[in-house]
């Protein structure tokens, strides 16, 4: 027989080891992901696009709708997006520790940033865009936040305060969404850091007066740089002109000044590029044209000059051509009568001479604004303006030209606005 305190010890013994195995148990027994869900519609006043989550079907969570589960039937992603949600961000959601994928864009959710979601360590995607966010970003946002994630947007939301240069220790960043805030100071220069970055949005930001950070001619493999309405100031800069992803270029409304660097020209895979309302001087310099993807070109409202160069009638998708508000001379080249993918072309308010090309609208079928008031332009009025049936507006007011209006023009249906004044047209109205 064992002594007393022998037994008593092995007593305690065992009592401790149960006690550990309970508290193993109790934390490692996963989260009623079901009921996190219920609580959540709950919360957000029940919304009817989350009927389908009810208690009589909390087994098949992972085929509610909006929800998505791994393969060990843990909730991986939600799907939110415009489901008329409306309140606070719910710290439930961050108690979905497997989760990926979190889309609540274009919602009516408010409040501060949730740093609740650095408890999900597997969060790949996180979209918060079009809501009522305000206040500063933590400063430990780029430490706290999953250093899987892959894509972050926050734009069209009420943040203030600087953009936290922690976000560069998220360096699996490839896309980084930041528009339409109240951020100020200047735009860090460590997010040049972020070398995975594939599109970068800071546009429409009340950013104090600067340059472009130049440590950006890091960011190698980035497609879309938009930082319009963002007070650039300074040269263009001519760094970007290493960025051989670029697909789109968006710097508009800025005070950038100098000249567009020929280079520009020459990024094969270039298709929007959006500077107008800046202070940009100088030629459209040929040296080597590559863009040949071209889609758009908004160059308006800046003080360019000289003659259009005779590749921008070599693009055959162009469908924008916009260079309003300039000091353009020259001729406009007649192969830009033959861009098929052609729909607007605004020259208003430069200096341009001679004709209007003779085949403008001959082969643009989708041909629906074309605007060159205000400048030195003579000859006839194009035939066949409205070939494809779709010129929605011609304008052509203060120039020199002559002639009679065609018949083409009076019998397009599709025409709503219609400005001749001030020129020499004769004959009679058809």
């Amino acid at each position: 027989m064992l002594p007393r305190a022998y037994a008593g010890a092995c007593l305690h013994l065992l009592l401790v080891l149960l006690t550990c195995w309970g508290f193993q148990a109790a934390q490692s027994k996963p989260v009623d992901e079901a009921r996190l869900l219920l609580q959540i519609k709950s919360m957000w006043g029940d919304p009817p696009v989350l009927t389908a989550w009810n208690a009589s079907a909390s087994a098949a969570h992972c085929r509610w709708p909006y929800v998505r589960c791994n393969k060990a039937g843990r909730v991986s992603g939600l799907y939110l997006a415009a489901a008329n949600v409306s309140g606070p961000f719910l710290e439930a959601i961050a108690s979905l520790s497997r989760l990926k994928h979190l889309d609540l864009r274009n919602n009516r959710i408010a409040g501060v940033f949730p740093t609740s979601l650095y408890s999900c360590r597997s969060l790949e995607y996180l979209d918060l865009s079009m809501n009522h966010f305000v206040g500063e970003l933590p400063a430990d946002i780029g430490l706290g936040l999953s250093a899987n994630l892959t894509q972050l947007y926050l734009g069209n939301n009420r943040f203030n305060g600087t953009i936290q240069a922690s976000l560069s220790r998220l360096r699996n960043l490839r896309f980084l969404k930041l528009q339409d805030n109240l951020f100020v100071g200047t735009i860090p220069a460590e997010l040049g850091d972020l070398t995975s970055l594939q599109e970068l949005y800071l546009g429409y930001n009340p950013f104090d007066a600067g340059e472009l950070p130049r440590s950006f001619r890091k960011l190698a493999s980035l497609s879309v740089l938009a930082v319009w309405d963002s007070n650039l100031v300074g040269d263009f800069p001519s760094f970007l002109v290493g960025m051989r992803e670029l697909k789109a270029l968006a710097l508009f409304n800025n005070s950038l000044t100098g000249s567009i660097p020929p280079g520009i020209w020459r990024l094969n895979k270039l298709q929007d590029l959006y500077l107008s309302r800046n202070n940009l001087t100088g030629h459209l310099v040929d040296d080597g044209f590559a863009a040949m993807s071209l889609k758009y070109i908004d160059l308006g409202h800046n003080q360019l000059s000289g003659m259009l160069p005779d590749f921008v009638g070599l693009l055959e998708n162009l469908a924008i051509l916009s260079l309003p508000n300039n000091n353009f001379t020259g001729k406009i080249p007649a192969s830009i009568a033959r861009l098929p993918s052609l729909m607007v072309l605004w020259l208003d308010n430069n200096r341009f001479n001679g004709t209007l090309p003779p085949e403008l609208g001959k082969h643009s079928l989708d041909l629906a604004n074309v605007s060159v008031d205000n400048n030195e332009l003579t000859g006839a009025i194009p035939e066949g303006l409205c070939n494809g049936g779709n010129l929605d507006s011609f304008s052509t007011s203060s120039n020199r030209l002559n002639g009679s209006i065609p018949v083409g023009l009076a019998n397009c249906a599709s025409l709503q606005t219609l400005r001749l004044d001030s020129n020499q047209l004769s004959g009679q109205v058809p």
